[in-house]
């Protein structure tokens, strides 16, 4: 099932903003990963803040990929989504014990770290590939993507995710929000946006008690005072089928082919994005073998 996003405009027009429900999405990929709770909420944030960037600066066919690697015991965090609202993304040490901070909360920046970079390479078809880096702030994410929109994309952002925990170490709730000053928007009106973000009730708090995405903007700008402009599914990208695998494994040397059922009796292919596994038969990788030869006889 697809989560809920919407993209608005403030009825003054000097912001439009973005939030979106992704309790399931990120459900679906910890649960994939088999990540451990800390790993979960990183993972989870990554998720959501791509989710929401892509949406404010992709169209049409483009996409992009984030890397965040602040030096952290997580390791790197690795996300791609595209204009159409899919989204993948994995942390490279995805069993990483509970860290705490001093008020006993899952401690995401110590987790991240903040010595290193978040980088964006965006992709658009027919161009070469746009790659732009901001340094580490906080280590929480969501501030650091608000720094980069503003130092690499020069858009005036603020950027808030949350996932929220069971005591079962399941996603109880995730989501975000993402509001961008518009050319118009004047000193004052920017001014009271921040003092009303800091008023607001917390972000984990709202999607606790079941805040819609509209819901959320309104906690922000007021009721009735956001314009709806589009309402679309945000969910995990579709993964690789084994035959799309097997079509990639065609693309080796037979050489290597023959190693693995050698060497290993067959070939297991895990999706870094998904956490599935695919196994090859060396009856599989025969045949794997016998389309490689008849490819290079032609």
């Amino acid at each position: 099932m697809a989560d809920q996003f919407i993209k608005t405009i403030t009825k003054n027009k000097y912001f439009r903003a973005f939030a979106l429900n992704g309790t399931n999405l990120v459900r679906q990929a910890t649960a994939a990963h088999e990540t451990s709770r800390l790993a979960s909420v990183v993972l989870g944030r990554g998720l959501l803040a791509t989710s929401l960037t892509a949406q404010s600066v992709l169209k049409g066919e483009e996409r992009m990929a984030i890397q965040i690697n602040g030096r952290g015991p997580i390791g790197n965090v690795v996300v791609e989504a595209d204009a159409k609202g899919s989204v993948r993304g994995y942390v490279t040490n995805d069993k990483l014990a509970s860290i705490f901070d001093e008020n006993n909360q899952l401690d995401v920046a110590q987790a991240v770290g903040t010595n290193g970079f978040l980088q964006i390479t965006k992709f658009a078809p027919y161009s070469n590939p746009y790659i732009g880096q901001s340094q580490l702030v906080s280590g929480e994410i969501g501030d650091d993507f608000t720094y980069y929109l503003a130092q690499s994309e020069q858009i005036p952002s603020v950027v808030g995710v949350s996932v929220y925990m069971n005591d079962d170490d399941s996603v109880k709730s995730a989501g975000g929000f993402l509001v961008q000053a518009l050319p118009d928007a004047t000193d004052e009106a920017i001014d009271q946006l921040e003092v009303d973000l800091k008023n607001m009730k917390p972000l984990s708090d709202m999607l606790i008690e079941n805040y819609t995405p509209l819901k959320i903007l309104e906690a922000i700008f007021g009721e009735g005072e956001v314009e709806i402009l589009q309402v679309a599914g945000v969910g995990l990208a579709a993964e690789p089928t084994k035959d799309a695998y097997r079509e990639m494994l065609t693309t080796l040397p037979a050489v290597e082919i023959q190693a693995m059922i050698d060497e290993d009796n067959g070939a297991e292919i895990v999706g870094k994005f998904s956490g599935k596994r695919y196994f090859f038969t060396p009856e599989e990788l025969t045949d794997v073998i016998l389309e490689i030869n008849a490819n290079n006889a032609d």
